[in-house]
């Protein structure tokens, strides 16, 4: 079997997110963006992982450069999703495997997604797959082109298609598999002759075509696994959805929740039957729950381990803790005792939040409450 690698985008401004940060290092349920990605290729077991970094390029390379099996590469100056994949090339002399083409602004691509992918790529024999999508309006994204047998011919990005191009509903999602030598090969031939001025990475799939190579493609059922972020209101939305989809996850494996639109829980959580969570609770990081255990309201677990038939009366803060079978934390209890105890790893918890719930008698005014 052939050796399979990654090629991530990451080097985008993310000029619309309005803010100085990197677009791939903004989290989405409690993780980086880019992380995210590098985790999803690590998954499919990709061997290499090459980052095209950019604006911000040492954040992302702080972040992520412990993985041997990640380096980084540079690109100056964007000049096009084509221009970024051959930043790579040094990086791939003599792979004679295969290569995905993933974006770092795309979190949520799903590792059975990707393996149906590489799995679709191998039986195929051909020289690119890509994952397509199909939407009454794609919008501005580039549009499928298909010959009269129905296999794919090309991309026509939107900005250069025609209006008969424009009307066509299935669309780039932007994720391929490539033969790698072949895809080099074919990025020697793009030029950037445009309407934007720029290489496309799409162009490649034309010159495959006429050099006689085949074009294999899956369709993407479920959208939200490809959904982009340009802006901090999107990053918001998708996150809205992203936590949606667990907590429906999750009472649809026996947990009761209440108000459960008010409950944030991420995706490294692990929930067992018959357990019961009131509002406003926020569960996060590599957080296990018993079967049986009873999340009053306004709880925060973070990190923590909660034992089977334990009961956290509410108003709870949890993190990096450990709670036995049948332990009870009453109203406003937490753990530890001490939240600035320095042999604990907060990690991106706000100290001064912790303080708040642990130390502060103004949090809750059981005074006020009394006249409600």
């Amino acid at each position: 079997m052939r050796p399979l690698s990654a090629i991530i985008l990451a080097a985008g401004k993310g000029t619309r997110m309005k803010s100085s940060m990197a677009k791939v290092m903004f989290p989405i349920a409690g993780k980086p963006m880019i992380e995210r990605v590098v985790n999803t290729a690590l998954a499919v077991d990709c061997h290499k992982i090459a980052v095209v970094v950019g604006h911000q390029k040492e954040s992302v390379i702080q972040l992520l450069e412990a993985d041997e099996r990640i380096e980084f590469v540079e690109q100056a100056e964007q000049l096009g999703t084509g221009h970024a994949v051959m930043c790579a090339a040094d990086a791939f002399q003599g792979d004679d495997g295969d290569v995905l083409i993933l974006c770092g602004d795309v979190p949520l691509l799903s590792r059975e997604t990707l393996s149906h992918l590489v799995k679709t790529h191998r039986e195929s024999g051909a020289s690119c797959t890509l994952l397509t999508g199909f939407l009454d309006d794609p919008g501005r994204y580039g549009r499928i082109l298909r010959d009269e047998g129905g296999m794919v011919s090309g991309i026509v990005e939107f900005k250069d298609a025609t209006d008969a191009q424009k009307a066509i509903k299935e669309w780039n999602t932007g994720i391929y598999c490539f033969k790698t030598q072949d895809m080099f090969a074919a990025l020697d031939n793009i030029s950037n002759q445009n309407e934007q001025g720029e290489y496309y990475l799409t162009d490649t799939l034309a010159i495959l075509r006429n050099q006689g190579k085949s074009i294999a493609s899956i369709v993407l059922e479920r959208l939200i696994e490809v959904s982009g972020i340009n802006s901090q209101e999107q990053l918001a939305a998708l996150e809205d959805e992203f936590i949606d989809s667990i907590r429906k996850h999750w009472m649809n494996n026996g947990v009761m929740m209440h108000n459960p639109a008010s409950i944030y829980i991420e995706d490294d959580v692990t929930l067992e039957p018959d357990v019961e969570i009131w509002n406003h609770c926020v569960i996060k990081g590599d957080t296990h729950i018993g079967e049986g255990s009873y999340i009053g309201p306004f709880s925060i677990i973070v990190n923590s381990k909660i034992g089977k038939d334990c009961s956290l009366l509410g108003y709870n803060l949890v993190y990096f803790s450990e709670m036995t079978e049948d332990s009870v934390l009453n109203f406003r209890e937490g753990l530890p005792e001490k939240p600035n105890d320095n042999s604990i790893d907060l990690g991106d918890f706000p100290e001064d939040l912790l303080k708040m719930f642990m130390e502060s008698g103004d949090f809750f005014d059981e005074d006020e409450d009394d006249d409600d």
